[in-house]
């Protein structure tokens, strides 16, 4: 089903030649680097094509960024500085509006549908670098999306770049044509089956999708399978255009933002994986394992064993963000089928608009008669993550697989080879839901305007610099205080605002990810590293002459902490700084030292 090529390859004549086989010069190599599609957009949105990249991109897709907005108020932005969208999340609507009329912005309420919808059907262009602030597929139509955090938005909000390392392409070659089915999640679980026997080989990585096989896939089938392919760890991903994604231009009036992409012959590539749609069955994804559904009804593994049968039931079913085909083959599926009333289906719409074509033909009767809850999550279901499709919660099946299972009462079901009619009624797109709702103030900022502060948001304060000492309460409340940190998956970079706020000037680990320790020095936030010591809720940490350390560029301390019964000398550390970092934590954070020039 999916190859993967741990070598650099070629794409020239068509196909896929490794680069031990195609003998081609250092010269030749250079040039066949900068003829991929990835190459093409980034080298347009940075002055340079070094080691490290100063990009700027062509729209920001803010969701639920109160902090970055309150430290563009503080330092004093007059606009946005490029096309920015902001997404409402939970109780910042007003908030957001505000922040549109005064920086000159679009703002969208939730309930308009996913994010990844409206960029898509109303924002993207071909060809296009876009930064957002959570995850973020606009892939499938050219456009390249990177996941920016805090830190690198602040820096491009208030420098006009944000500086992204140079990384590896890898090359995702489609050939053959899906079987009935069989949909986006089966492929992307089996590229994900593949890519996880092949370690960490697509993580951070960019991906660039072609081949004869991208043209036998729908734009819907496009666009969930390059969301889906963001669970491989992937930076960014990229797909070749074609006359159907002109086509969803069209369809979506915006006929002159589409652009013709596609690798230039010969394109190179630091890898690939090659993945033959024909041999795509059902998958299904659970925690440390994925196989075929057929597979698993062959030889169940045995923690899904309960006295010998198969404990998996579809008794809570949550698709979330199902584009129009998706919903329109589960109606298909489960047309003239009821679900009883121990199997429970809900469907979170992909966006307003694909909603009011699903009404207007038809297929959100056929969904409700079956006793499907659309656009409700149910609360059965526990998964965290904003899956793409999920099955009791925490298993991985395609649309297709869940309808099947869901009309063959619970059991799971394999949707290969099932009877039922594949033509679908065309999508018709009618902007008039995100027309009727949206705020659109792009390059308009309203003089005079202001922040809607209040209770829940405030404005950010001006944190003080840093000490010529520090007296610090480990994990302390409020005040003077060093955080320890022991977990990063636990710990959120808007925390470190947080932090600040109360008083924060340490952070303390056993180790720091490279964005994160740039990030606490953002906020004037110390990152100091130790080893072998316990620190205790209460400890008081002394750091003296700490700002004379910092202006010096010492890379260890010794620090003293005291506790209830001990009192001990040990060493901490900074690591190198730059001048600017230097400049940063003296002053008290990147705040202080923007508003101060």
């Amino acid at each position: 089903m999916v190859k993967v090529i741990r070598q650099g390859v070629y794409y020239m004549d068509g196909r896929l030649v490794k680069e031990s086989e195609a003998f081609m010069t250092s010269d030749k190599k250079e040039i066949a680097e900068k003829n991929t599609v990835t190459y093409g957009i980034l080298s347009a949105h940075t002055k340079s094509m070094g080691e490290t990249l100063a990009l700027k991109p062509d729209a920001v897709f803010l969701y639920d960024q109160t902090d970055v907005l309150r430290t563009l108020d503080f330092v004093g932005m007059k606009e946005f500085p490029a096309s920015t969208y902001l997404m409402e999340g939970l109780f910042d609507g007003e908030f957001l509006r505000s922040a549109a009329k005064k920086w000159g912005g679009a703002y969208l309420s939730e309930n308009l549908g996913a994010r990844d919808a409206f960029a898509c059907e109303q924002a993207a262009k071909s060809g296009q670098l876009l930064f957002a602030s959570d995850a973020l597929s606009c892939g499938a139509l050219g456009a390249m999306t990177l996941s920016e955090k805090e830190g690198d938005l602040l820096r491009f909000f208030t420098k006009g770049t944000a500086e992204e390392p140079r990384r590896g392409l890898l090359a995702v070659y489609l050939k053959g044509k899906l079987r009935k089915g069989v949909g986006p999640t089966d492929v992307a679980l089996a590229v994900s089956q593949a890519l996880g026997r092949a370690g960490d080989f697509a993580e951070g990585k960019y991906l660039e999708v072609f081949g004869a096989g991208v043209s036998g896939l729908s734009m819907d089938y496009r666009i969930a399978l390059d969301c889906a392919l963001g669970r491989t760890q992937c930076r960014s991903s990229v797909w070749t255009t074609d006359a159907k994604t002109k086509e969803y231009f069209e369809n979506h009036l915006r006929a002159t933002d589409f652009k013709s992409l596609a690798p230039v012959q010969p394109a190179y590539y630091d890898g690939a994986v090659v993945v033959d749609l024909s041999d795509i069955e059902p998958m299904i994804g659970m925690e440390g394992k994925i196989m075929t559904v057929r597979e698993f009804l062959a030889a169940p593994p045995e923690e899904y064993l309960h006295e010998g049968r198969v404990s998996l039931s579809a008794t809570s079913v949550d698709v979330r963000y199902a584009t129009y085909e998706t919903v329109a083959e589960m109606a298909e599926i489960l047309r003239g089928v009821a679900l009883g009333g121990e199997t429970a289906c809900g469907i979170l719409q992909y966006s307003k608009p694909v909603t009011l074509a699903l009404a207007e033909n038809g297929y959100l009767n056929a969904l409700l008669c079956a006793g499907v809850d659309y656009n409700e999550l149910l609360s059965s279901v526990t998964d965290g993550e904003d899956a793409d499709l999920c099955w009791d919660g925490g298993v991985r099946l395609d649309a297709r697989t869940i309808a099947a299972t869901l009309a063959n009462g619970g059991k799971l079901t394999s949707a290969l080879g099932l009877d039922y009619p594949k033509r679908f009624k065309k999508y018709k797109f009618d902007p008039a839901p995100y027309t009727s709702r949206m705020e659109n103030l792009i390059g308009k900022p309203q003089k005079g305007a202001q922040l809607a502060y209040g209770e829940a948001i405030e404005p950010l304060p001006e944190f003080p610099p840093l000490p010529e000492n520090l007296e610090l309460t480990i994990d302390g409340e409020e005040g003077s205080i060093a955080v320890l940190i022991d977990d990063f998956a636990s710990y959120a970079w808007s925390y470190a605002i947080e932090d600040r706020e109360r008083g924060a000037f340490v952070a303390l680990a056993k180790s720091f990810p490279e964005r994160l320790r740039a990030h606490l020095i953002d906020w004037g936030i110390l990152p100091l590293t130790y080893e072998k010591f316990a620190f205790k809720e209460g400890d008081v940490l002394h750091l003296e002459k700490i700002a004379e350390f910092v202006k010096a560029g010492e890379e260890r301390i010794v620090a003293k902490v005291v506790g209830k019964r001990r009192s001990k000398d040990i060493v901490l550390t900074l690591g190198k700084l730059t001048a600017e970092e230097r400049k940063i934590l003296l002053a008290g954070g990147k705040n202080n030292l923007v508003r101060g020039k």
